[in-house]
């Protein structure tokens, strides 16, 4: 079966040839168009058996396509391609003989591979079988080289890029394994394969760029501005860049990218430094996963007084597994938590190793035997964030070590440290940026986290306990209710009334009636 895409947006195009194996489908693309006039040019000379066309177009639209297929009664199957407000497009497309219409932005492979079933119905074909995938080219392999030190450099003339303000930028997809469930077992290639094409789209006009993926959720971008001589042009440019790409990935393809920035670098052999920079750059991501681009230049350096802290710290939770002393363990580890988190003194391969390695303890104690947290600590994928795994390996303890005395088991060690300290100073004043200041994040990540984990806004959860404790107090007749309100943390009667009204239906005099 031959298909010809047509629609006026290159990176449709794209996403759509990406967007499942063709081949493995027994279809040939024969072609793309990016107007009416140039697909019904490729009709005539290419004869494909289906066309994917979409409705709004320059020069001449999908309907007029329409149209002239049935005049000339061009024996071609036609589904349309639309937008969510071209509903009475899509009514006059079917009346000119369309077959079948996709929303652009709902396309996905199981959509796209029911419509080949159904036209092979028609057509009364069958698949081909699927061709063994391309071997990795030439020029990727001498990128990779490049990165890695291992590639030879008089052959880099084969490339775009020349000598002069080099930059490694280092991205990989936000939520990797979430994103990925969103594609069927057999099409999960399909996700690396959009991302090349259309960054390999979008830098293709580019000069002196070049993509490469690593492995499946790593790819690298080298950029080099032989040209611009100031610093700030040659940064700025590549801000630009991937600025461009990270929004065009969102928009097509509906996934978050992050990326790790390195210093610039003169020649072709600091590159490998470069590189490596990226990746440290990179790396902070998983203290930071409110952000998205990270530069190595702004990262600061390692605190050697903070390591050593870090390891103190390790050592009293070993010597409180060999005690059995395990409200003392669970207080050090929070102590070692919080300080790895305002320090980020260890990057997420050494704070993994330090949890396997109490978790290794505990086995040699014969603390239990393995828990259900356990066994989906060992079935999950890799941590997107350390307060993903805090929160994971935390759970394995707690159940390992009988639950301990925490109230707020469950949580990541921020949103029960931000618990902790709401159950004791709740008659405070209380903002987002008081927590954090305190916690060394930003508040918009406190707001997200809080709500995703607890299940409701944070000032909700504040206002909710501050009542209840207004509630007791009001029982007491001691108690004006001025100063009750004052108590729970409100500076006024007044908006404690409201407040309480809103979650009780009634007035705290009321309330102090019924009750008394």
């Amino acid at each position: 079966m031959k298909i010809l895409i047509v629609d006026d947006e290159p990176l449709v195009r794209i996403g759509i040839k990406s967007a499942i194996d063709w081949q493995a489908e027994g279809v040939e693309i024969i072609g793309e168009a990016g107007d009416g006039a140039e697909a019904l040019r490729l009709i005539a000379s290419e004869q494909p058996d289906v066309v994917l066309l979409d409705i709004k177009m320059p020069k001449m639209d999908g309907l007029e396509v329409l149209r002239r297929i049935k005049e000339q009664e061009l024996p071609v199957k036609v589904v349309v391609l639309s937008s969510f407000d071209d509903f009475g497009f899509v009514k006059e497309a079917m009346k000119l003989g369309a077959l079948d219409y996709f929303h652009k932005p709902d396309i996905n492979d199981r959509e796209l591979i029911g419509m080949l079933q159904n036209i092979r119905e028609q057509l009364g074909t069958a698949p081909i079988p699927s061709q063994p995938p391309r071997a990795t080219n030439h020029k990727e392999q001498l990128l990779s080289g490049l990165l890695y030190g291992t590639g030879i450099q008089h052959e880099l003339s084969e490339t775009r890029l020349k000598e002069g303000n080099i930059y490694v930028v280092l991205f990989k997809i936000k939520n990797y394994d979430k994103v990925l469930q969103r594609y069927s077992e057999s099409s999960q290639s399909v996700l690396g394969n959009t991302v090349q094409n259309m960054v390999n789209e979008m830098v293709s006009a580019e000069r002196e760029i070049e993509f490469v993926p690593l492995n499946e959720r790593l790819s690298a971008l080298l950029i080099s501005n032989s040209e611009l001589k100031s610093l700030l042009a040659s940064l700025t440019r590549v801000n630009d860049i991937v600025q461009r790409i990270s929004s065009t990935l969102k928009r097509f393809v509906n996934i978050d990218i992050v990326l790790g920035i390195s210093d610039w670098v003169d020649r072709f052999e600091q590159v490998p430094t470069a590189y490596k920079q990226a990746l440290q750059a990179l790396s902070h991501h998983f203290y930071h996963p409110e952000s998205s681009i990270f530069y190595y230049s702004h990262q600061k350096e390692r605190s050697e007084v903070a390591l050593e802290q870090a390891e103190v710290y390790v050592k009293q939770m070993k010597s409180a597994l060999a005690e059995h002393a395990h409200e003392k363990f669970m207080d050090g580890l929070s102590r070692w938590e919080n300080l790895i988190r305002t320090e980020e003194c260890l990057d997420e391969a050494e704070v993994q190793k330090v949890y396997e390695g109490l978790l290794f303890m505990m086995d040699r104690n014969g603390s239990k035997a393995k828990t259900e947290a356990e066994e989906e600590l060992t079935a999950r994928g890799a941590f997107e964030d350390f307060e993903q795994m805090s929160s994971a390996y935390r759970t394995v303890f707690e159940q390992r070590l009988g639950g301990g005395a925490n109230a707020f088991k469950g949580y990541s060690q921020l949103i029960r440290n931000i618990l902790e300290y709401i159950e004791h100073h709740y008659q405070d004043s209380l903002s987002l940026k008081l927590f954090a200041d305190l916690f060394q994040v930003s508040p918009n990540y406190v707001s997200r986290l809080f709500k995703e984990e607890v299940g409701q806004g944070l000032f909700d959860y504040i206002n909710e306990l501050r009542i209840n404790k207004a509630k007791e107090l009001l029982k007491d007749y001691r108690y004006k209710i001025y100063e009750v309100a004052e108590k729970v943390g409100f500076s006024n009667q007044a908006h404690f009334a409201i407040v309480f009204n809103k979650y009780t239906g009634v007035s705290p005099k009321q309330y102090r009636n019924e009750e008394g």
